[in-house]
């Protein structure tokens, strides 16, 4: 998916028009639309202000994925998992594994 597809998915998944947006961000209506048809390119500026408006980080904006080493095969299904979760399920799985944690540190416990 192309960047400016990326960012017109955001923006809707958002629920904001491209006019809504451009308020928020003190911008024109007709540089959102640029961006989204690929006219012009994101400056740095817009991407911080985009991601802090929506509260993900600007790799989740471009959809770049975070890269982690992954040292075993169990390690990388876990994160395939963890990527197929939806919000709760992710802070489920951080409340288990944290107490799995707890557990490795404190096995008298």
């Amino acid at each position: 998916m192309s960047i400016g597809n990326r960012l017109a998915a955001q923006r809707k998944l958002h629920g904001y028009t491209q006019k809504q947006l451009a308020r928020k961000l003190n911008l024109s209506q007709q540089v959102i639309s640029n961006i989204e048809r690929e006219a012009s390119a994101p400056d740095v500026d817009f991407l911080k202000g985009t991601a802090d408006l929506y509260q993900i980080t600007i790799d989740e904006l471009i959809g770049r994925e975070a890269f982690y080493e992954v040292n075993t095969s169990i390690e990388k299904q876990i994160l395939d998992m963890v990527k197929e979760m939806d919000g709760y399920g992710k802070e489920l799985t951080l409340g288990i594994v944290s107490q799995v944690v707890k557990q490795g540190k404190n096995p008298n416990k």
